[in-house]
């Protein structure tokens, strides 16, 4: 059991921290109003519009497992298409349908261990890029929500003499793939960071009204520092995604065109949750009315639960996508069935006597 001491000396700095971070919050507060880009002031208010339209949401569960000499990844991608008439959800639609097995990848090309998770990721996000493509062409929505980021995230870029580097191309290809049918079809591609550890807003923050007075600002998340600022039903301004996309990580491996275009803002659904980062393409005659409507539809489509502010469309995804222990179980054991026990392929550590 941890000591006493050792308790309040915990309490005692989360209460510090979060003292801090309100002095700060009353310190911007005044800010709210200043223009911070082109298109907004720090915050601007959100209108709830009654939906009229298709959205689609996409998600994954996914698990892996090592053995000897080979990766297995097991995929479940679902694709949900929600049509709303007059505010009210009129039909929905699946794919590649309600229910369906997980996927087995294997992957034989012996990863070092560093490649092991940043492949697991790459085929989990590869497969869900690939069915919201699938999902736009088939269903045509308006709309179409991923679950997390709108490009990869430098966790998910290998090691650049990495055996997963043509890989990690081909995923950056089918982002692209998914931009251009994307607008092409006139649907809206929208990423949803449920709990975002993104500090871009307060960087901008920083160059526009100055560090001096501000002092703890590099110890705050926007969505933590966005939680005071922000009231229900406003939203944070627009900003590119990066200052520089020629040296940001996984920027820089796009094309100029797309990677100068992904934006992003912090919503607040709801007054007893913490704001929503959201994200998105924008296109260089786009500007405040397109920043407008797509924060609308993100927050009718999040405003539902009161303390759980997350699109309803990424929600039902995911409950439909989320893999289940006897799932994976039956899977594993089918494929051991059919190699055999001759085959030497399970782990010294998974198999000790003790």
């Amino acid at each position: 059991m941890p000591s006493i001491d050792f308790v309040s000396r915990a309490a005692e700095s989360i209460r510090a921290a979060e003292e801090k971070r309100k002095k700060l919050v009353e310190k911007i507060a005044p800010f709210k109003e200043r223009k911070m880009s082109a298109f907004d002031r720090m915050v601007e208010p959100v209108s709830r519009p009654v939906l009229n339209c298709k959205i689609a949401g996409v998600d994954s569960g996914f698990v892996g497992e090592s053995f000897l000499s080979l990766d297995l990844v097991l995929i479940r991608a679902k694709a949900v298409v929600f049509e709303y008439s007059n505010g009210k959800l009129a039909k929905a639609d699946y794919l590649p349908d309600y229910y369906s097995f997980p996927e087995p990848v294997i992957s034989n090309r012996a990863l070092q261990k560093e490649d092991i998770s940043t492949n697991k990721s790459l085929q989990r996000l590869g497969r869900e890029i690939e069915l919201a493509e699938q999902a736009i062409k088939e269903f045509s929505p308006e709309y179409c929500f991923l679950d997390g980021s709108i490009v990869p995230q430098h966790a998910d870029k290998p090691r650049s003499n990495s055996k997963m580097q043509s890989f990690y191309k081909g995923v950056i290809s089918k982002f692209e793939s998914l931009f251009k049918t994307a607008m092409e079809k006139d649907c809206t591609v929208i990423g949803c960071v449920e709990d975002s550890r993104g500090t871009r807003f307060k960087e901008i923050v920083e160059e526009t009204i100055g560090r001096e007075g501000f002092a703890g600002l590099n110890e705050c998340f926007d969505a933590v520092l966005l939680d005071s600022l922000l009231k229900e039903g406003e939203r944070s301004f627009a900003f590119p995604y990066a200052k520089n996309t020629e040296e940001h990580p996984v920027l820089k491996d796009f094309s100029r065109e797309f990677a100068g275009m992904v934006h992003a803002f912090y919503v607040k659904p709801s007054a007893l949750d913490r704001p929503l980062r959201a994200e998105f393409l924008l296109g260089e005659k786009q500007g405040r009315k397109e920043i407008d409507r797509i924060a609308s539809v993100v927050y009718a489509q999040s405003c539902l639960h009161r303390e759980y502010a997350y699109p309803a469309v990424l929600i039902e995804a995911d409950l439909r996508a989320r893999l289940r222990p006897e799932e994976v179980e039956i899977i594993h054991n089918k494929i051991f069935d059919r190699i055999g026990g001759s085959a030497r392929l399970e782990l010294r550590r998974s198999k000790r006597p003790f």
